[in-house]
């Protein structure tokens, strides 16, 4: 196993992957290891198990080049040559300020500074698989498309055939379901970056950054939805993400994860005009449902994300 996961070696070994909470990451890690000792730099922001910084303020990019600042630099994470994957929610087909989906100010101060690090050898790859046929309508009305490729980012449109089973180790209630190639394997993300916005769901109770994770994956997402806290955390022992950006710029509170109406979102500085980044998914999720008026316990995949390992519920914050 001393070969970086490639898409041919997924194929050829096994139709589906034992093991994937944390062979796929590994793989990954190994890569990194590798590009380490040709002389890159080592990659991690000064973030630990359980800490978050909060930005806050009317500018959204100006909260994340702050956030991300006090975190270190993004040039801990993001090394010359890399291609970075960049995960937002862009997949409703309403415009930014609903709070449906990131902030396209947001997603474009990422690109920025990800394509920066990354140097004219690497990539930032926007995607998400939306919640529409056309997915070139959520695509454009969020204004994530246009904001991304403006600040030097590849926006890229789902494959459907790049769709993989992965069996899931340890599962609560989904011994397997399918992942997109671009957030598996080697050859196509050394890091991966998760942009959720910060809102309502019918079903789950809040959608922040562990459920982001559903544009990630394949199949029907309807399968998803009985026992749907424990598939959250199901689903994300198998992604590795290296960081999440949660985008509190519009908060929709009540009515989510797609309500049409103003009156559903709030936009003032006591709830919103915030972005809260992490390498502790876990953490940033329980950090983002107290702006809903939820302790982390509240909130079951939270809570089923602590207990599978993937982070910590007891948060810490550093404001900035």
């Amino acid at each position: 196993m001393g070969r970086e996961m490639s898409r041919r070696n997924f194929l050829v070994g096994t139709a589906v992957v034992a093991g994937g909470a944390f062979g796929l990451g590994l793989w990954r890690r190994r890569r990194r290891e590798q590009r380490t000792l040709k002389g890159a730099k080592p990659h991690g922001l000064s973030l630990g198990e359980g800490q978050v910084v909060v930005a806050r303020g009317a500018d959204p990019a100006a909260n994340v080049r702050r956030a991300l600042d006090a975190a270190g630099g993004i040039e801990k994470l993001v090394s010359p040559g890399d291609t970075v994957v960049l995960k937002p929610n862009m997949a409703w087909d309403l415009p930014p300020n609903l709070g449906a989906n990131a902030n396209p100010a947001t997603v474009a101060a990422v690109v920025e500074l990800c394509a920066k690090a990354a140097g004219p050898g690497g990539r930032v790859v926007v995607f998400d698989r939306t919640m529409s046929r056309d997915p070139s309508g959520p695509y454009r009305t969020s204004g994530i498309a246009e904001a991304a490729a403006s600040a030097g980012g590849h926006v890229h449109y789902v494959n459907e055939a790049s769709f993989y089973p992965v069996a899931i180790d340890g599962a609560f209630a989904l011994d397997r379901w399918s992942f997109y190639g671009k957030v598996l394997f080697a050859d196509e993300v050394d890091v991966l970056i998760n942009i959720p916005a910060a809102k309502t769901h019918s079903t789950s109770g809040l959608t922040l950054g562990m459920k982001n994770v559903f544009g990630m994956v394949g199949g029907e997402r309807g399968e998803l939805h009985r026992e749907i806290h424990k598939k959250i955390a199901d689903l994300n022992r198998v992604v590795k993400v290296d960081l999440t950006i949660l985008d509190a710029t519009h908060v929709m509170f009540r009515n989510g994860p797609n309500s049409p109406r103003k009156s559903d979102v709030d936009s003032s500085p006591e709830r919103a005009q915030r972005i809260i980044v992490g390498t502790d998914r876990v953490a940033v999720d329980a950090c983002g449902a107290t702006l809903f008026g939820k302790k982390p316990q509240d909130v079951g995949f939270v809570t089923y994300g602590a207990e599978a390992g993937l982070g910590d519920l007891n948060f810490r914050t550093r404001d900035v």
